[in-house]
This record gives structure tokens, C-alpha cells and sequence, in this order.
């Protein structure tokens, strides 16, 4: 039995693709996170944590949509 290598190359679309679940994977464990916090200044960095995480996701679905179109 003879085993083939097979050249598997990722491009440009899936590597984005890939980024935007794990920033949405991210915001979600950050909002489950935030239940759990009890101090304030930690509520705070939660927070900032969701919004920031949050932009960069929406601007990865961005780029898969034009890239889709």
C-alpha cells in the first residue's frame, strides 16, 4: 500500500474565517465570564474585553463578506 502526500494549502479566506470563530468563541467565554466577576474594576476589564473582541469580529465578518461577494 503506497500512502500519497497531499499538499493542503489554507488561503487567505479561511484563515479569516477561522479567526472570526475564535473571536466569537472568545466573546462568548468573556459574557460568561462576566457573570462570575465580582469586583468592579474587574466588571470594567470584562467589559472592555466584550467591546474590543466584539470590533474585531464584526470587522472579520466584514472581510468574509466581501470576500464571498
Amino acid at each position: 500500500m503506497k500512502l500519497e502526500k497531499r499538499e493542503i494549502t489554507l488561503n487567505e479566506a479561511d484563515s479569516v474565517k477561522d479567526v472570526y470563530q475564535t473571536e466569537k468563541f472568545l466573546l462568548y467565554e468573556y459574557v460568561n465570564a462576566l457573570s462570575k466577576v465580582q469586583t468592579k474594576e474587574a466588571r470594567s476589564a470584562m467589559m472592555s474585553l466584550i467591546k474590543e473582541v466584539g470590533e474585531d469580529m464584526l470587522f472579520m465578518k466584514e472581510l468574509i463578506q466581501r470576500t464571498e461577494n
